[in-house]
This record gives C-alpha cells, structure tokens and sequence, in this order.
C-alpha cells in the first residue's frame, strides 16, 4: 500500500478548541509522533497553502459559524488550494443529525441551527468538489463530559450534578473524536473501500443516567443528573446556545445503527473507557 501524506486541519484540537503554539503539549505531542506542524488559521489561505503542499489527502475539521458563512467561505478556499496542490481524497467530519433529509427546515428556528445548517452546506461543497470525498458524522463528543470542554458544555459538573435539558428517557450517541481519527485514517488506508461513503457514527449509546453513572463510578464522586421540565427547556432554548444545542440531540439516537458502525471493523471506545483512560479530566478542576 503506498504511503499517503494528509494534512489534518485543527489537529490540536478534540474536533474542538485547538492551539496555536506549536510549544504548547497537544502539539509537542504531535510532533513527537512524527507529524510536521505548522501554525496558522483556516482564513489565512498562505498558512493552508504552506501546510498542504505534498499532501494527497485531506481531514476537514472546521469551528461551526453561528452567524454567518465563514465555514462554507473557508472550505471553498481550502478546497480551491488542496485541489491545486495534488490532493485527491478528503475525509469530512460533519455531525449526526445531517440523517434527517430535512435538517435544514427542522432546525430552522433553533438558536443552534445556523451551525448545523452551516456545516450542511460545507458538505454539499464537498461533495460537489470533484475530490474523492467521505464524510463521518458523529454524535455528542464524549469529551463534552471531562475537563476542559465540560466546564463550558457541564459546568454544573463542579457542583455534583448533570443538568440536562432533554427528555429522561433520551438515548445519546456518544463517539469518542479518537475513534473518528481511527475511521479517517481506515478511509485514507483504503479509500476504494470508503470513497463516497457517508458514515453515521458513535462509539456508545447511553441515557443521561447512565452517563451519569459513569462519571459518579470513575470519579468516586456522587453525581445527581436532573432534567430541566420540559417547558422550561423550551423557553431557555430561545436565548440560551447550550440548551438549544441540548435540545437538538433529542432522538438522534436512531440515526445511527451500532451494528452498522461494528460491521466497519473498526475498534470504538466505550464511555467508560474514555472515563478510565482520561481519569484525571473527569471532574471540573472547582470540585
């Protein structure tokens, strides 16, 4: 198999917050694997330029834009460059509930729906490209739930409780970004395999008592998870990102099949697992 050089956008990051001091040990980490840094944004076109040349492939990670176009304008940059420097095949992480047909009406009104809508049309893009294309779409990141990201996603965490504002009895597909890291590489080690394929993906499924359960067994710390009512929820989702952002993951469980994601053969990591591997990032920092 001929070796492939990808360049991997935002890969400081946990397909979130990343760094941009190549000093800083997510990227010094990086680097002693033996990956090539550069420093740059997604909207400086010298800094893609620079860092895509030689490269055959690509992973496309971007920030969702709540308030305009910057994702789509930043992906049609990138696009025109990787074209220009040989690369034939991109691999895009979008996000689960691109499932339904209808996303882009059924999150119309929703605070978080631009985001969503936003990445919608940086797929379209992709696919109409003329590049080798595959595209994941993963569920809720497990690493909503330790440290940093859970102080901003839970930071009632620090207080001993799971506050969540969706049903009691809604299932979450939890996907560990590892394990979308795992199924880019498979689709660039075997892209005949994966070309033109549109992966629904999550590592575990759990209740939100469940989840709690699971932070409450690998921190040793009594964890409460409470439901917000559901008119409640409602109303606070007009103003409030995180809740409407909670909201939208009502019932996207069924839009992915385990079986369908184990038939890959690709290795996924359970929440528990992840609990265990990054013990020392379960519990806010305040506690």
């Amino acid at each position: 198999m001929a070796s492939k050089t990808a360049l991997v956008l935002r890969a400081t990051g946990s397909q979130g917050k990343g760094v941009r001091d190549p000093e800083e040990p997510r990227a010094l980490a990086l680097k002693d694997s033996g990956a090539q840094l550069f420093k740059g944004t997604l909207d400086n076109p010298d800094s893609i330029n620079a860092a895509v040349q030689g490269c055959s492939a690509l992973f496309l990670n971007q920030i969702p834009s709540f308030t305009d176009d910057a994702e789509t304008r930043e992906a049609s940059s990138i696009v025109v460059l990787a074209k220009a420097a040989g690369v034939k095949h991109v691999v895009h992480s979008t996000t689960l509930p691109f499932q339904y047909p209808d996303f882009r009406t059924r999150y119309a009104d929703n605070l978080a729906g631009p985001a969503i809508i936003g990445k919608g049309n940086v797929e379209d893009l992709i696919r109409e490209s003329g590049l080798m294309w595959t595209i994941i779409r993963p569920g809720i990141f497990m690493t909503n739930f330790t440290t940093p990201i859970s102080n901003y996603m839970h930071p009632e965490l620090a207080e001993g409780k799971l506050l969540e504002a969706v049903d009691r009895d809604t299932i979450l597909p939890l996907v560990d970004p590892d394990d979308i890291g795992a199924f880019a590489t498979a689709a660039f080690q075997d892209a005949k395999r994966f070309s033109g394929k549109i992966v629904p993906l999550a590592s575990d499924k759990l209740l939100s008592v469940e989840i709690g359960r699971e932070i409450e067994r690998a921190s040793g710390k009594k964890i409460e998870v409470v439901f917000k009512p559901a008119n409640e929820c409602e109303e606070e989702a007009k103003t409030n990102l995180l809740v409407a952002g909670n909201r939208l993951t009502v019932g996207i469980d069924a839009l992915v099949d385990m079986e369908e994601v184990k038939a890959w053969g690709i290795p996924l990591t359970s929440f528990r697992e992840i609990l265990e591997k990054n013990r020392d990032a379960v519990m806010p920092e305040q506690w």
